[in-house]
């Protein structure tokens, strides 16, 4: 196992412990860990170039709400704070 996959393993494993989750399921190669920062309830910053993020929220008993697909340099952001987030993350586009 290189280190890079033990960091991002172990950087996944953590964000889930905190209450973020980061989709890769339809992620590309790039480790989606290092693409993206400052993922809040609110919104996510993509630094990975050539590929679209966006950010989601999980919201109890209703449909998820998604951001913005955010090319590189620029942020995803949620239209409104929704109420009763039980998760939030991003995904990247495939």
């Amino acid at each position: 196992m290189s280190i890079r996959k033990l960091l991002a393993g172990s950087t996944a494993a953590a964000a889930l412990m905190i209450g973020v989750v980061v989709d890769t399921s339809e992620a590309p190669e790039v480790a989606a860990v290092e693409c993206v920062q400052n993922v809040t309830k609110w919104q996510a910053y993509n630094k990975c170039a050539g590929v679209p993020a966006r950010h989601w929220d999980a919201i109890r008993n209703s449909t998820p709400r998604y951001g913005n697909w955010a090319t590189a340099g620029n942020w995803s952001v949620q239209s409104a704070c929704w109420p009763d987030v039980v998760s939030y993350g991003y995904s990247l586009k495939a």
